[in-house]
Order: structure tokens, then sequence, then C-alpha cells
């Protein structure tokens, strides 16, 4: 079985961030011991340089691999220069035991909407090709590819989500983990499971939405979508059955 826990949103600062929340979920996942740790952006509120410095202290005392993407808060006031300093490329992939995760960076410099140019997509489709079909292949980015619920007016998606959207399904591609709505939920698009997390330490929540991460197992012939709510029970919400075909993996949901 591979384990990944998922995170997003931490908005590192001085204001709008639950430290005590973060530090609770750098302590649970450790705990965990999952094969992977996913970040899918939104590290800091503002992109300062003080916000990256508490962001890399509390993802440093992470003990598994990880592989982070920036969000489009890291990205403002020039910060993805401070996200490549303590961070490195947005543009990454971590490859375990048959799963294979690519990271993406869906940024555009102080614009909250994220975008997938043609270079990249080209770049990420290069990527999937260097990985075999047999294998779960896993995107993560920060912005949504399709409109998370009860979120409200739907704004700051990816600019071309269908474009992407296409590419990915046309390459195989089994799962896509992202953020940016502090909202966690999952769907199943042809046979394409899309991950949004919610926030682990955000102060700005929808409704009754608590701070939380997803863990997510991955078994042979199964994947499992959990949601751990901060300090609180771990909740399974979406099975998927995999199954192999000529051309991959195929992935259908069950109850």
């Amino acid at each position: 079985m591979i384990t990944i826990a998922h995170i997003s949103d931490l908005h590192c600062s001085k204001t709008g961030f639950r430290p005590k929340r973060l530090a609770t979920c750098v302590k649970e996942v450790n705990r965990l011991r999952p094969d992977a740790v996913v970040v899918t952006g939104d590290l800091t509120l503002n992109g300062y340089r003080k916000e990256y410095e508490i962001a890399r202290k509390y993802l440093s005392a992470l003990k598994p691999k990880t592989l982070i993407v920036p969000g489009n808060h890291d990205a403002r006031l020039c910060g993805y220069e401070y996200f490549d300093e303590f961070f490195g490329h947005g543009n990454n992939s971590l490859d375990l035991d048959g799963v294979h995760i690519i990271g993406v960076d869906t940024t555009v410099p102080d614009l909250d909407e994220g975008n997938i140019g043609r270079g990249k997509l080209r770049w990420l489709v290069g990527e999937l090709c260097k990985r075999p079909r047999s294998h779960l292949r896993v995107v993560a980015m920060h912005h949504h590819l399709i409109p998370v619920p009860n979120t409200g007016r739907e704004r700051s998606s990816i600019a071309n989500a269908g474009t992407v959207l296409d590419a990915l399904i046309k390459e195989g591609v089994d799962m896509v983990l992202c953020g940016h709505r502090h909202t966690p939920h999952s769907w199943i698009v042809d046979s394409l499971v899309i991950v949004n997390a919610g926030s682990p330490s955000a102060v700005k929540l929808r409704a009754n939405i608590p701070n939380s991460y997803n863990i997510i197992r991955i078994d042979d012939g199964s994947i499992e979508i959990s949601i751990k709510e901060m300090g609180g029970k771990e909740r399974a919400v979406a099975h998927y059955v995999t199954s192999s075909s000529e051309k991959g993996l195929v992935v259908s949901r069950r109850r």
C-alpha cells in the first residue's frame, strides 16, 4: 500500500493563520508515516520572505518525502522568487513504487486565477510519457480544474481548464491533487479522479468546514480518499476501483 498525505493552503502569516493547527498537522502526518506528502500551494498569504521562513520551518519538520508546488498567494509581490529559493522549482516530480507524482506550477504572478500555458502543458505531457501507464500517475497543482461545490461564485480556477482536463484524460492520468478553495471534495471525470484538499491552518474557511487535510491510500485494485480534521477523526469519503487495460489503469467509483 502507498499512503499520501495531501496538504494545501497553509497561509503562513501574521494574520489569517493558525500556527497551532499546522503544528498539529505536522505531528499527525509524521505519526501516520505516509510514503509521501504532497503540498498543493498557498504556503504563504502574501508571498513575503518572512512568511516563507515560517512555512519552511513547518514543512522541513515533515519526515516523509515531500513534493511542493506554489499557489497564487505564493506568487504575489515576486514571491515566486522566494519559492524557488526555499523549495526549488515549482515543476517537479516524485516517483514511488508504482506511483508517480508530477507537480506543475499553475500560478500567474499577482493574479488569483491559474494557467498552464502551451509550453508548460507540453512539458507535463512529456513527463507523463516517461512514466508507464500501467502505474498510477498523479498530477499535483494548486488551482482547481472544475468547480468545487459550496464555494460560492466560481472564479479563479485554471483559465484553460478545459484544455488541461482534456490533455490529462487523453494521457491517461489517474488522479489530480489540488487545493485553492479551502474545501475538500473529490470528483471522477471519465476515469480521472480529482481531489481537492481543505486547509489545515487557514482562518478563512467556508461555512462549517473545519481545518483539515486529505489522506490517500492506494492499494492493489483500490484508492481510498479520507479527510482528517485537525485534532479530530479521520473520515473516508470516497472509494475507487482500479483495473488494468491495454491502455493502462482504469479507475471507476464504488460505494
